[in-house]
């Protein structure tokens, strides 16, 4: 069953962006690097399910973790992009997804 949190931009985006993460990654060699990509990508939408749920300064905070994921995604991005691990394509359309997700976050956490 859908509710609120499948509404959110940021719980789509996030979603979006974990899918083709995991899609870009089906085929690279199993690392530390590409364990840690994932697990960032999942608590982003951890953290966004979490924020939708609270209310006031918590809520901010909330967002604000998962947007401190979604820039560990970054720098995920960036090691698997020296180390070779994934193409320019998948590359340019992650970083793309990525921050489209911290644009929809960076509002959301910000106090009220």
């Amino acid at each position: 069953m859908r509710n609120s949190l499948h509404k959110l931009d940021a719980y789509v985006i996030g979603r979006q962006f974990l899918v083709e993460l995991d899609k870009a990654l089906l085929n690279a060699p199993r690392s530390r690097d590409v364990t840690q990509a994932k697990d960032a990508a999942a608590s982003v939408l951890r953290n966004i399910a979490e924020a939708n749920v609270t209310t006031g300064a918590d809520r901010a905070r909330r967002f604000q973790l998962a947007l401190n994921e979604a820039s560990e995604c970054t720098a995920c991005l960036d090691i698997l992009e020296l180390r070779g691990a994934l193409a320019r394509e998948q590359l340019d359309s992650l970083y793309e997804l990525n921050d489209r997700q911290c644009a929809t976050l960076w509002p959301l956490s910000r106090k009220r």
